[in-house]
């Protein structure tokens, strides 16, 4: 073969797989672009995990440990904290604590009635109650309010034969002391209420709320209300209504038993133009339309918080001078008709015995003072008392020192 055929050949050869390696380049690099398309997507989209789909595995395993096995009430925190690492873990995210405690775990125990029925999930308080007189205040948590109406519903000590040495007629709740709660979505105005003594004048008991109101709260309201009128007091505004209506309609997260007596005194369209308060401009995510309709707003008064578009208008409680809203307050009060507590005619003859019985109490104490305080000097204290106390802490550790105390010296007395 000539050298000029076989250079021919060559070349023909070199075209025609030139021409096919470059097409093989191209189908195998678009391959591997297909395969890592496919691969990134489907790493995406069957490993993702949703933070629901993740709590929702371990909750229950999270409750166990944080309640320690069920003996205990678990904070919701505390359940957060249990689980927070293993969702974090399958969701490659950072968990919110807010949505684990405000959705994930109420989701979570209303879906799975039957297997929470035993959980002690308990919540910490976000507001106070303060009643009038006593000078009694509880934090309006899970366990602090569940105590509280556990402790209303108990007979009263109303015997005369060892009562307090106090002037105070012993009551429980609102039986006696108070007939209604003055509810406030915010604790500022805690100081202008107690100068100006509105529980007292009124005979109210003060709940304060930071934000919605909470289970706890809703679950308190629910049960004083079987005897008491609840006044609600919000900034004009569509967060001050949603807290108004959660107090009186059902939620995801709680559902009333009964409808409880709620009174909204507002602020409302007509105060705020009455008093010519000062309003400030507000922006809105979405339309509030139907959330305020649906929390009890009037025609009139979404025109005014909603001004179109996401823009609006709202009014605060602190646009009153305090002057202003101790003469509104009170205008309020007195248009609803509250009014001070006394008694039926049972109750007042036994609070008035048990009055004069303390003070001939105190009378017969002030007259024995000197002879009781040389009886308490000439006693001879046991030279065993601090291993005698230690004994009987080791033997039950829930009593307090002086508490064993006054049982030796009991024992003492009757021995003499």
């Amino acid at each position: 073969m000539s050298e000029s055929i076989r250079g021919l050949l060559a070349e023909g050869v070199l075209a025609v797989t030139k021409d096919w390696a470059a097409i093989k380049k191209k189908e195998d690099r678009d391959r591997r672009q297909a395969e890592s398309t496919r691969e990134r997507y489907w790493r995406g989209y069957s490993f993702r995990v949703t933070a629901k789909a993740a709590a929702y595995e371990v909750m229950s395993e999270a409750y166990e440990k944080a309640s320690g096995s069920g003996r205990y009430p678990a904070n919701a925190r505390q359940i957060m904290y249990a689980a927070r690492p293993a969702i974090q873990e399958r969701t490659e995210q950072t968990l919110s604590d807010v949505y684990f405690t405000q959705v994930l775990l109420p989701d979570y125990i209303r879906e799975h009635a039957d297997e929470t029925a035993g959980w002690d999930v308990v919540y910490d308080a976000r507001g106070h109650l303060w009643e009038p007189h006593t000078g009694e205040q509880i934090g309006v948590g899970t366990l602090e309010v569940r105590k509280y109406l556990r402790d209303i519903e108990g007979p009263l000590e109303l015997g005369i034969e060892s009562p307090r040495l106090n002037g105070t007629f012993p009551t429980s709740g609102p039986r006696n002391r108070y007939n209604a709660v003055l509810y406030i979505e915010k604790e500022g105005f805690m100081p202008l209420l107690e100068r100006a003594r509105f529980a007292e004048q009124y005979d109210f008991a003060i709940m304060s709320s930071k934000g919605m109101g909470t289970v706890a709260s809703r679950r308190l309201i629910e049960n004083l209300s079987e005897t008491v009128t609840i006044f609600v007091l919000h900034d004009f505004d569509k967060s001050g209504f949603s807290i108004a209506g959660t107090l009186t309609r059902d939620t995801r997260r709680y559902e009333f038993t009964r409808d409880p007596d709620v009174v909204d005194l507002g602020l409302r369209l007509a105060d705020v133009e009455e008093w010519g308060l000062q309003s400030e401009s507000v922006q809105y995510k979405s339309d509030p339309t139907c959330n305020l309709e649906e929390n009890g707003a009037t025609v009139e008064e979404i025109a005014f918080l909603h001004r179109g578009s996401r823009h609006g208008k709202r009014v605060e409680l602190n646009a009153f001078t305090s002057d202003q809203f101790v003469a509104w307050l009170d205008s309020k009060l007195v248009e609803h008709g509250v009014e001070k507590v006394i008694p039926d005619d049972g109750i007042l003859e036994q609070a008035y015995r048990r009055a004069a019985a303390i003070r001939r109490y105190q009378k017969i104490i002030d007259e024995a003072g000197e002879e009781i305080a040389t009886y308490a000097k000439g006693l001879t204290v046991p030279k065993t008392l601090r291993a005698t106390v230690a004994k009987r802490l080791a033997k039950d550790p829930t009593l307090a020192w002086d508490e064993v105390l006054a049982v030796l010296a009991g024992e003492q007395e009757r021995s003499l």
